[in-house]
């Protein structure tokens, strides 16, 4: 199966295969990861490369430099995901990076709903047609969700496509846009929020792209594809639990952010983990008792006129918004949004990608028998790895202690239960605050 002829790069990621860089290595001695994706961009031969971002780790950052080293080299590039939000998160870092190596540039976006743009090097339109007449013409960049991409006319219309959220993309739908270009890049990270249940898919195609890749293993193996091994956002006492947990201990720090740190009263300074037990009994999806202890921590915080220190050593004043406060369930966001208005309170699915000098976790439910989604929903490894590395500085989860006294029956249950054991022994406990 090997060998030339159509679909290489499909053919690859079915297959598993290593990349084709034309003899070139993934990763060279003392070769930073961000140079090596530069390089790989214009080196790949109709193969298909993975780039695993944990969180803060910059994923965005490298896929829009990756970009324009190969506009550089006369590409014209694709970007796809499932949400119109994303390709235009990656469309507008690509084009301020190319503002500041002063490359011109254009861009077209391919869009479902009318609007305006605010960019002048991007171009808005809702006509395919239109879109991959600008790509033959005039916009080396374009993007577009993949009912574009995997349209017939769409075919190699681009040289290399970018999947940005490649771990909430189905493996069916990444074979279904590959076709659009010789060569594919996998952006994202299957061990934050895993990629929505919809449709119907054969066995074996309903896995996201990268977890076809990954297998069993939590990180993109070396020979297979580049990991982005260091966090620009975590603090090393928060960066050392999900890199343990998480990542297979490749996850580290960047230089400098040991300065992060929070300056207030008794043990709600300081950086790291924290843990807030909260009795409480027969709750499911939304808990007073957390709701108003959160508000109090809040309050405290605030009171105390608290301040944090960035990874450049610059102090500064903590206010409301530089709290996160999330939950698993709405139910639960509507308690805290009545207690503390103005703060930002949401579910970890709505903050994936935003960070903040101190996030507090609310898990509401009062034990795991009383989990309305179940053990695999208010356990989920990959919930508590977004909740927790939201923050720079601290995390507080704020929990009942019988969630740490699940009664498990199975394996799968023991590993779910794992993650939270091993967070309540490195994290600091709070009594009366």
């Amino acid at each position: 199966m090997e060998g030339p002829g159509k679909y290489r790069a499909a053919r690859d990621l079915l297959l598993g295969l290593a990349p084709r860089l034309r003899g070139q290595a993934l990763l060279r001695p003392g070769e930073t990861t961000l140079a090596a994706a530069e390089r790989i961009g214009v080196s790949l031969d109709e193969s298909v490369v993975p780039i695993q971002g944990p969180p803060g780790a910059g994923k965005t950052y490298t896929a829009a430099r990756m970009i324009l080293s190969l506009v550089r080299e006369g590409k014209r590039v694709g970007i796809t995901a499932n949400s119109h939000k994303v390709i235009r998160n990656l469309l507008t870092e690509v084009i301020s990076a190319a503002a500041a190596a002063d490359l011109c540039l254009q861009c077209v976006h391919k869009i479902s709903e009318k609007e305006t743009s605010s960019l002048p090097s991007l171009r808005l339109t809702k006509s395919n047609e239109e879109a991959l007449d600008l790509l033959r013409a005039t916009c080396a960049v374009g993007g577009g969700t993949s009912f574009f991409w995997s349209r017939a006319d769409a075919n190699l219309s681009v040289d290399v496509l970018f999947i940005d959220e490649a771990a909430q993309m189905s493996l069916a739908d990444v074979l279904a846009v590959s076709q659009a270009a010789k060569s594919v890049v996998l952006l994202g990270d299957p061990r934050q929020l895993e990629q929505p249940i919809q449709g119907c898919h054969p066995d074996g195609v309903a896995v996201s792209a990268l977890d076809h890749i990954l297998g069993a293993r939590a990180t993109v193996p070396p020979e297979r594809g580049l990991f982005l091994a260091e966090t620009w956002r975590l603090h090393p006492d928060i960066c050392v639990f999900n890199s343990e947990l998480f990542y297979e201990g490749r996850l580290r720090s960047h230089a400098g952010l040991e300065k992060q740190e929070i300056r207030s009263t008794g043990r709600l300074g300081g950086a790291g983990l924290r843990y807030l037990p909260i009795e409480h009994t027969g709750n499911q999806n939304s808990a007073k008792e957390e709701a108003e202890a959160i508000r109090h921590l809040v309050s405290s915080i605030l009171d105390a006129g608290s301040t944090w220190i960035d990874r450049q050593g610059v102090e500064k004043s903590i206010g409301l918004e530089d709290i996160l406060i999330v939950a698993p369930y709405n139910a639960q966001v509507f308690e805290l949004q009545e207690r503390i208005p103005g703060a930002r309170i949401g579910t970890v699915d709505k903050f994936q990608g935003q960070e903040a000098p101190i996030v507090i976790y609310s898990m509401t439910t009062s034990s795991h028998s009383d989990a309305p989604r179940g053990m695999e929903f208010l356990y989920s490894a990959n919930r508590l790895n977004v909740a927790t590395s939201r923050a720079k500085c601290i995390c507080f989860i704020v929990a009942s202690p019988r969630l740490f006294e699940a009664e498990c029956r199975t394996p799968r249950q023991m590993q779910l239960a794992n993650a939270f054991c091993r967070y309540l022994e490195i994290a600091i406990e709070l009594r009366a605050l």
